[in-house]
């Protein structure tokens, strides 16, 4: 149960003990990354009171939430060019938080600079790996031989450039636009059709819409078939999955996690007969969260 208490903060009984929560979704900053961008989109959707606050990694974004020090947390989990965010899911694997949306967010990438700087003069790149690695042939071609460095966001690569002429950064222009930078090369990805998925957490997932997801961690048996078996159970009960995932056991060579994101709401009872059934073929599940499925917003 939730009710308002004062600007910016919510009272939450849960379990018996009253928790103030700052009415604040934490997203990856600082000012300028494509997480802001997303943050500020989701804001504009909802009527409640909501402040934005950044943090200097996902891990803290996650830690934010599960330590209640705000409602909401905002972190990237898939690329469609560069597949999944493995720091995400791994942080995901271990903390205690349910996944309550998600965000399928368009990307343009471009190359900004100092002002004043020529693309000629570009010695370096930097920024975050995955930006880069969406923009890596084009990287290549325009800049060919000129080394890229990993930055912890977009947005932190925007703001240090200002620190050093001759370096390049891939952001957004929204963070040229925050920082005073020029923009050298619009549209950097290496293909057009770039988004990106973020995932809002909370220590709560959503009702049902009847148009939702659910998104599972499981560990299986190390016996031949028990994927199969998995999946067996999963096609009886007609579930649809949208994805499937391993990661590895960390201190373990050749054992294996699996995500999986199934359509429905845990809530229905095929979806709750089939978690059911699957925690007999497995050593564990743990539900991350059962929440409406986004659409792509141009």
């Amino acid at each position: 149960m939730r009710s308002q208490h004062g600007a910016g903060s919510y009272l939450v009984i849960r379990n018996g003990d009253v928790i103030t929560l700052s009415s604040t979704i934490a997203y990856l900053g600082p000012a300028g990354t494509f997480s802001e961008e997303v943050a500020i989109r989701y804001k504009k959707g909802t009527s409640s009171p909501l402040d934005l606050e950044p943090y200097p990694g996902i891990d803290l974004v996650i830690s934010a939430v599960e330590k209640n020090e705000v409602e909401l947390g905002l972190v990237p989990v898939e690329n469609s060019l560069e597949g999944s965010v493995n720091m995400t899911l791994d942080l995901l694997r271990d903390c205690n938080v349910k996944i309550r949306g998600e965000i399928l967010h368009p990307v343009q990438h471009f190359l900004l600079a100092k002002k004043g700087q020529t693309l000629s003069g570009i010695r370096e790149v930097y920024s975050h790996p995955q930006a880069l690695a969406q923009c890596r042939r084009n990287l290549a071609r325009l800049l060919p031989g000129v080394p890229t460095l990993a930055a912890t966001s977009t947005a932190e690569a925007a703001r240090l450039a200002l620190q050093c002429p001759g370096r390049g950064v891939v952001a957004s222009r929204h963070a040229a636009s925050i920082y005073g930078l020029t923009v050298l090369q619009a549209h950097l990805q290496d293909e057009s059709e770039n988004v990106t998925r973020f995932l809002l957490l909370s220590k709560e997932d959503a009702s049902p819409t009847g148009d939702d997801k659910t998104s599972l961690l499981l560990g299986l048996p190390d016996r031949p078939g028990s994927l199969h078996s998995l999946l067996g159970v999963l096609v009886r009960h007609g579930l649809n999955i949208t994805k499937i995932e391993s990661r590895p056991v960390r201190g373990e060579l050749g054992k294996y996690i699996f995500f999986l994101d199934v359509q429905g709401h845990r809530h229905e009872e095929k979806v709750s007969r089939a978690i059911s059934e699957a925690r007999q073929e497995t050593l564990f599940v743990k539900l991350l969260g059962s929440y409406p499925r986004d659409i792509i917003q141009n």
